[in-house]
C-alpha cells in the first residue's frame, strides 16, 4: 500500500547482493531488520548492524550492499514531512519503540500510523544526532578511478591483495593507486582495507558466523584478529556481539 507521503519497503539481501538507488526529491530511512549492510551515502559508506538505521536526506543517492544476507525496511518519506529532520545522513541506534514497530515485518502496521512513526523517528535523530561510535569508511567519488575497486573490495574483502594487484584491477600504476587512496580516502590501500574488514567482521558476526571462522575468511588468525577488532570498534568481537541488540522474533511479511 501507498500514500503520497509515506512508502514502505521490505528488501530482503542475498549474500553479494547490491541495490542501487538514484537519488529523489523523498528523504529514506533504512532499519536492518537482520544482519549487516554497507550503505553508501555522501562518499561514505556506512555499516548498519541490526537494530541500527541510517536516515538519507532528500536528493540523496545511495546503495546497499550485504556481504552475508541481510533483510530491511525503507521508509521513504516526502519532503514535506522530512523537513524537520537533521539535513545530513545520519546512523541512528533506534529505541525500543522503533525497532518493536519495525520488527513487525507487516508493512500496514507502519503505514497505518506513519505519520507517527515519523514523527518518532524525526524525534530520535534529533535527539541522538549519531550512533555512539557508528563505523564508517570513506569512499571515492563515482568517477574516481579507484570507484570500481573500492566496491569491490566492500563485497569481497580480501586481507592480503597486493599492491600491484589492486592497482591492475584499476587500471593505474601502483605509485598512481597509492596517490589516489591517500588524495582521496585519507588512508594507504591496506589501511582502507582493514577498515574495510572490520565492518566486514561486524555484518559476519551479526549473522551468526563465529570469531574463529570470520577471522580464518578474512584472512587473520582469532588473536590478530581481536587485536584489530578492538583497536577500532573499543570491544573485542566477543563482548561487542554481547552488546548488540537480540533481535526480535520474525513474523510474516505480509501485510
Amino acid at each position: 500500500m501507498t500514500y503520497s507521503a509515506c512508502v514502505v519497503t521490505d528488501v530482503r539481501l542475498g549474500a553479494r547482493d547490491q541495490r542501487h538507488a538514484q537519488s529523489a526529491a523523498v528523504g529514506c530511512f533504512l532499519y536492518v531488520r537482520r544482519g549487516g549492510v554497507w550503505i553508501t551515502a555522501e562518499r561514505r559508506a556506512y555499516c548498519v548492524t541490526e537494530g541500527n538505521g541510517v536516515w538519507l536526506p532528500p536528493a540523496v543517492a545511495h546503495s546497499v550492499c550485504a556481504v552475508y544476507g541481510a533483510d530491511i525496511c525503507a521508509l521513504r518519506i516526502d519532503a514535506g514531512l522530512s523537513a524537520d529532520f537533521v539535513p545530513a545522513a545520519r546512523v541512528l541506534n533506534c529505541s525500543d519503540v522503533l525497532i518493536a514497530i519495525f520488527a513487525a515485518t507487516q508493512r500496514s502496521t507502519i503505514e497505518r500510523s506513519f505519520a507517527a512513526v515519523v514523527a518518532l523517528l524525526a524525534d530520535e535523530l534529533r535527539a541522538v544526532p549519531e550512533i555512539a561510535g557508528h563505523f564508517a569508511v570513506r569512499m571515492p567519488s563515482s568517477g574516481s578511478r579507484v570507484a570500481a575497486l573500492c566496491e569491490a573490495l566492500l563485497i569481497h574483502p580480501t586481507r592480503d591483495m597486493a599492491i600491484a594487484d589492486a592497482a591492475s584491477r584499476a587500471k593505474v600504476s601502483s605509485r598512481t593507486l597509492s596517490r589516489i587512496f591517500t588524495q582521496e580516502l585519507g588512508a594507504s590501500v591496506g589501511q582502507w582495507r582493514r577498515e574495510v574488514q572490520v565492518g566486514t567482521a561486524m555484518c559476519a558476526l551479526v549473522h551468526g558466523i563465529s570469531v574463529a571462522e570470520t577471522a580464518r575468511v578474512l584472512g587473520f588468525t582469532s588473536s590478530a584478529f581481536s587485536t584489530l577488532f578492538k583497536s577500532r570498534i573499543g570491544n573485542a568481537p566477543r563482548e561487542w556481539l554481547a552488546r548488540q541488540r537480540t533481535r526480535p522474533p520474525e513474523r510474516s511479511a505480509s501485510g
